[in-house]
């Protein structure tokens, strides 16, 4: 099961592999991963290299901005940061800062989110689902605060670990990254749409997150 996943996310994270490919082995390497417990710890990923690299990931089919902003949330849950940009074909990606386990602990469970998405979102008009998508990010971002502030908690030093990652992206990102200004969107967190994704995003599975494995002896 470990090559098979392994193998997964080899052709997903390979340049050659169309968009469409890539995004369907993501998915089902995060399904396979979710399903039997496996964690990128236990696919041999290097815990203990601090290295920040750049990857550039790719978002194609409808509701492509709110998607990235889930990425995002998902991603700074994990010590990453990013931005948004496009490629010279149209195609919106965002661009991730973090440690390579890290990147990939974010990519896997926002594949497990964007499929989460497809199944619970219900019909409705373009600016209702706009709306639930919103309400989902928060109710992600509240479910990984949870488990991030639960394992500081319960594990010593963990805090400093996690800020200093973000740190190291951070500074990554304004050393060698284009000079960003900053955007807000606007949600109406009374809405029906809003409350029914929060609800959804809480329920999304965040164990095995790459938080709870780390630098080894601080985050174990």
């Amino acid at each position: 099961m470990h090559d098979r996943i392994r193998a997964l996310l080899t052709l997903a994270q390979h340049p050659g592999t169309p968009l469409a490919e890539a995004e369907a082995a993501l998915a089902a390497a995060s399904r396979l991963m979710h399903r039997h417990g496996i964690t990128e710890h236990d696919l041999g990923g290097d815990s203990e290299n601090e290295e920040v690299v750049v990857e550039r990931v790719a978002c194609a089919g409808r509701y492509v901005p709110r998607r990235l902003a889930i990425l995002w949330s998902i991603a700074r849950a994990h010590s990453c940061t990013g931005y948004r940009d496009t490629e010279t074909d149209g195609t919106q990606v965002l661009v991730l800062y973090g440690r390579r386990d890290d990147i990939l602990a974010a990519r896997t469970l926002f594949a497990a989110a964007d499929a989460l998405a497809v199944r619970a979102m219900p019909a409705g008009a373009r600016s209702w689902r706009t709306t639930w998508l919103k309400g989902f990010q928060r109710g992600i971002e509240e479910a990984l605060d949870a488990a991030r502030d639960g394992h500081i908690d319960e594990t010593p030093g963990a805090g400093l670990v996690l800020r200093d990652r973000l740190s190291r992206a951070e500074d990554e990102l304004r050393a060698t990254g284009p000079r960003l200004r900053g955007s807000w969107t606007w949600a109406d967190t009374a809405s029906g749409a809003f409350a029914d994704g929060e609800r959804t995003g809480r329920t999304l599975s965040t164990r095995g997150r790459a938080f709870s494995r780390g630098v080894r002896g601080e985050l174990s």
